[in-house]
């Protein structure tokens, strides 16, 4: 069986080792550069966004990825689809915000200020929220991202719950329309040019 057939939940010991790989493979994406224009700066410093987001995955959601950590997926169910700034503290997400720099710390409070909103506004009923999903840029093109998308919507729909997710990547609508997803809202982050599409899969009847 090959390795993008065996997904399986997060270890707490790969953790790391899953972050240096999504920090990898959101390296050139456009919620990244909009965060640190500078490469160096977001070389030295983008695992720090992604640390809160896969600590506070790990402990409140779900992390699915294959054995050999090419691709990550997290999930968060319904019942902790809003971000709790109780939990970010217990996950010790203040200390890493205060090593951003004052500069990206801003530009990720416009980002997360506007996705909170628009995730708000495009769907109200209990649904799986995928926060984060990445494959490492040297495994490109061999259908993991597709698993382990397809994992995540297959729990989904044995609940009929639907799904939502947003999107700064143009190239990645029509990826996420394959599996069911519909564009919800459409705007850029406002005093930016960064676009952000939010998408929504509807439930199945069970």
């Amino acid at each position: 069986m090959s390795q993008i057939n065996k997904m399986q939940r997060l270890d707490e010991q790969q953790l790391p080792q899953v972050i240096a790989m999504i920090s990898k493979a959101f390296h050139q994406y456009q919620l990244s550069t909009y965060i640190y224009p500078d490469e160096t700066e977001r070389t030295r410093r983008l695992s720090l966004m992604f640390s809160i987001s896969l600590c506070y995955t790990f402990y409140y959601g779900e992390i699915i990825t294959t054995p050999d950590i090419t691709g990550a997926a997290c999930w968060l169910p319904p019942e902790s689809t809003v971000v709790s700034n109780k939990r970010l503290l217990r996950i010790g997400a203040l200390t890493l915000l205060l090593k951003m720099g004052l500069s990206g710390l801003y530009r990720l409070n416009q980002a997360e200020t506007y996705m909170r909103s628009t995730h708000q506004r495009c769907i109200s009923e209990p649904h799986w929220y995928l926060w984060v999903l990445g494959v490492d840029p040297a495994h490109h093109g061999q259908g993991i991202g597709g698993m382990l998308l397809r994992t995540g919507l297959e729990r989904a729909d044995a609940f009929g719950l639907p799904s939502y997710l947003e999107t700064m990547n143009p190239n990645n609508v029509s990826l996420y329309q394959k599996f069911g997803f519909a564009i919800a809202s459409e705007g850029n982050i406002p005093g930016s040019n960064l676009r952000m599409w939010g998408m929504v899969r509807p439930g199945k009847p069970i």
